[in-house]
C-alpha cells in the first residue's frame, strides 16, 4: 500500500509523505497503560477525620468507629470525568459482618487545578453493643469504572470488653451473686443478713436465631428454702425478644431479690431456668446462697 502512495506521488512528495506517515503510526501504537489503582491511608479514629488510634489502643462493644481511605491513581477522562464504587464492610473475631456492605459512588468531573485530588470514602461504623472481645477486620474495595480496575485492602482493630463463650444448646453461664448492682466481681462467697438485698447476673447463650437474626429468650426465677421447699417463683421474669443485622451472641440477665427479714439462717437455692421460644430449648442452672 505504501509503495502504491510513493508512486502516484510526484518524487518530491515523498520527503513529505515520510512525517505524515510516522504520526499515523504513532497513532495506532497502543495507548499507555492505565497506572495501578491504589487505596492509601486507611485509619480508624474515635472521631470523623480525626487522628488515627494508636496501636493496642481498644475500642469498646457499642462504641462508634470512624473509619476512612483514600484513592490514587484513578483515571480521569478527557472531560475530567471520574468514575469510583467503593464498598466498606466490618466483621467480628468470627467472621460475622457487624454491619452492612456500604456502597458509596463518586461520579464527578475535576478540574485542571485538581488533577491530584486524592478521594476519600468514610464510614462510621456501629460496633453493636454486645459484641465478643477481638481483632475486628474492616475489608474495603474500590473499583474504576472506567478502567475497570479494583484494588482492595483490611485493616484489623481491637475491640475490648467482656466476651461469653459461644455453645451449640441452649446454655446459662456466668451465674453470680452481687453485694450491689454496680459491683463488677462476684461474691466468692455468697452470704448474705435477712434483710439484705440480693442481686444475680448471668448470661444465656446457645440460642437460635430466627429470620433477621431474631432472638426469642425468656427465664424463669424461684428460691428453694433449705429443705427444698419453694419460697418464690416467677415466670418469664425477663423476657428479651428483638431482631438486628448482626446476629447477637448473648443474651445478658439480672435482677434483686429482697430476703425477707425474718429468713432464717440456712443454704438457700436460686434456680433460674432460660426459655429459647425460636429453638424450642430449655435450660436450668442452679447456684446456693446463705443466709447468716
Amino acid at each position: 500500500m505504501r509503495a502504491a502512495v510513493v508512486l502516484a506521488l510526484p518524487v518530491f512528495a515523498s520527503v513529505l509523505i515520510a512525517p505524515a506517515f510516522a504520526q499515523n503510526g504513532a497513532q495506532n501504537k497502543p495507548a499507555p497503560a492505565a497506572a495501578t489503582l491504589k487505596l492509601t491511608r486507611a485509619a480508624i479514629s474515635q472521631s470523623e477525620d480525626g487522628p488515627a488510634v494508636e496501636n493496642g489502643t481498644a475500642f469498646l462493644a457499642g462504641d462508634l468507629a470512624f473509619f476512612s481511605f483514600q484513592v490514587e491513581n484513578y483515571k480521569t477522562g478527557t472531560t475530567g470525568k471520574v468514575q469510583l464504587t467503593g464498598h466498606i464492610q466490618a466483621f467480628d473475631p468470627n467472621g460475622t459482618a457487624i454491619v452492612p456492605r456500604d456502597e458509596e459512588v463518586i461520579g464527578t468531573t475535576v478540574s485542571q487545578e485538581d488533577k491530584d485530588w486524592k478521594p476519600k470514602l468514610r464510614l462510621p461504623i456501629q460496633i453493636p453493643s454486645i459484641a465478643p472481645p477481638g481483632n475486628y477486620t474492616i475489608k474495603f474495595e474500590v473499583t474504576d469504572q472506567q478502567t475497570r480496575q479494583t484494588a482492595s485492602g483490611e485493616l484489623a482493630f481491637p475491640v475490648g470488653g467482656r466476651g461469653v463463650a459461644p455453645a451449640d444448646v441452649l446454655t446459662i453461664r456466668n451465674p453470680g451473686f452481687y453485694r450491689a448492682q454496680d459491683d463488677e466481681n462476684a461474691l466468692k462467697l455468697a452470704a448474705y443478713r435477712a434483710g439484705d438485698k440480693l442481686w444475680v447476673r448471668f448470661d444465656i447463650t446457645g440460642y437460635k436465631h430466627g429470620e433477621q437474626n431474631s432472638i426469642d429468650v425468656s427465664y424463669d426465677v424461684a428460691v428453694l428454702g433449705p429443705d427444698a421447699a419453694q419460697l418464690f417463683a416467677q415466670e418469664d421474669a425477663a423476657v428479651e425478644k428483638s431482631q438486628a443485622f448482626y446476629p447477637q451472641p448473648w443474651v445478658p440477665g439480672g435482677f434483686n431479690l429482697s430476703l425477707d427479714p425474718t429468713m432464717r439462717a440456712g443454704t438457700y437455692t436460686l434456680v433460674i431456668t432460660a426459655h429459647d421460644g425460636v429453638g424450642k430449648q430449655t435450660a436450668e442452672t442452679k447456684a446456693e446462697f446463705r443466709v447468716e
